[in-house]
């Protein structure tokens, strides 16, 4: 079993002498011990790492706080921030670069270790996540299907491939628009405005089991005929928290 790469990012000798013999006799492998921010950002280009231990107060330029920052945003790295008497201000700064825990010193080998396992679980359970989302993501663009989902507001959050090409509109510039700007449906028969399927779902609570035929307008005005359907998104509470709109045009019968 490989052992996770830890760097170890620690100005006070003693304090770095604990961790580098803890973690000696523990799971984990040491990548590095450095005492910078600049280090820290200098190894994490160089090297794969798994987690990073980091005290906040770190002498020279750049605090731990910022090299913290600097490593996530290029690489995705959790960071555990060792921290010692620090103002609640230094803490909430901490706090809003996605930190994956708080170890203060001086501390316990228990709590540290139990304080590293968490956040390797949950950056690993949000890596799986990210990849089953690409996985969906992916799948629904290529489909022949047009597909829109909105959430429980009516902001529409994902549209694919052929739902651009069926409403003129793109991903970059729909997202966070209200559906209702996006999808103009009529009636066949009296050509009357229709209600859009996800704003029927959203206000009846419940799932639409019947599919319609509309008339699509575009976004440049050009009409097509398609089947309508539409479903809620449910969380564990089945609650709803989206809706998930699919057009089908008599090509993709």
């Amino acid at each position: 079993m490989i052992k996770p790469y830890v760097l170890v990012v620690e100005d006070n000798p003693n304090v770095a002498c604990v961790i580098r013999q803890f973690l000696l006799n523990s799971d984990f492998s040491i990548a590095a011990m450095v005492t910078s921010g600049e280090e820290a950002v200098e190894i994490a280009r160089r090297r794969k790492l798994d987690l990073v231990l980091m005290d906040i107060q770190l002498e020279g330029p750049m605090d731990g706080i910022e090299a913290a920052a600097l490593i996530w945003n290029e690489f995705q790295v959790p960071v555990i921030y060792l921290t010692g008497e620090d103002d609640e201000e230094t803490i909430a700064r901490a706090a809003l670069t996605g930190a994956y825990g708080f170890v203060h010193k001086p501390f316990q080998k228990r709590y540290l270790s139990s304080t590293i396992h968490m956040a390797l679980s949950k950056h690993d359970a949000e890596c799986r996540l990210q990849e089953k989302y690409r996985w969906l993501e992916t799948t629904l663009r290529c489909i022949a299907d047009a597909v829109i989902a909105a959430d429980s507001l009516g902001c529409v959050r994902f549209i694919n491939s052929a739902a651009e090409a069926l409403t003129g509109w793109n991903q970059q510039e729909v997202v966070g628009r209200d559906v209702l700007e996006v999808i103009k449906v009529l009636e066949c028969g009296t050509r009357w405005p229709a209600e859009c399927a996800i704003m029927r779902v959203i206000h009846a609570d419940a799932p639409l089991a019947d599919a319609r035929m509309r008339i699509l307008v575009a976004r440049d005005g050009t009409e097509t005929i398609v089947e309508e359907r539409a479903a809620p998104i449910v969380n564990d509470d089945q609650e709803i928290i989206g809706v998930a709109l699919v057009f089908r045009t008599k090509n993709g019968e």
